[in-house]
């Protein structure tokens, strides 16, 4: 992750939040859990970054998310119950041809708006971000 800054992660969270708004407006469901998915995998990837760890699969990175911050209850573990319904969501939407329904595309984001609130509390209050 050569060149990656903590700003740059937050940056590509907030535009990913956006697009998964912006695709439920249009009724574009599978879209929408697709962008709230990945919001919440930057997430993890900032909560990785400023610990100095990169993973290379998303199951990695879910992995070491959960051994670094909720096994040690730094956060609250139903930031993984969120992370992991929207992972599988995320791969139904994406290779499966049943439709994403209206309701899942409301619960991927409410469980990406949740968690990235949580990433966000937890950089400001650690003095990672201002």
């Amino acid at each position: 992750m050569s060149g990656v800054t903590l700003p740059k992660i937050i940056m590509k969270i907030e535009e990913l939040i956006e697009a998964s708004k912006d695709n439920y407006e249009e009724k574009h469901f599978e879209a929408c859990v697709n962008r709230s998915y990945y919001a919440m995998f930057h997430s993890v990837q900032a909560f990785l970054f400023i610990q100095n760890f990169h993973s290379k699969t998303h199951v990695g990175a879910h992995s070491k998310f959960r051994e670094l911050y909720i096994k040690t209850g730094l956060l609250d573990t139903t930031l993984t119950d969120k992370l992991q319904r929207s992972f599988v969501k995320r791969q139904f939407s994406d290779y499966d041809y049943e439709e994403v329904t209206e309701e899942q595309a409301v619960e991927a984001i409410e469980d990406a708006e949740a968690f990235v609130k949580a990433t966000m509390t937890y950089l400001k209050q650690n003095n990672h971000l201002k």
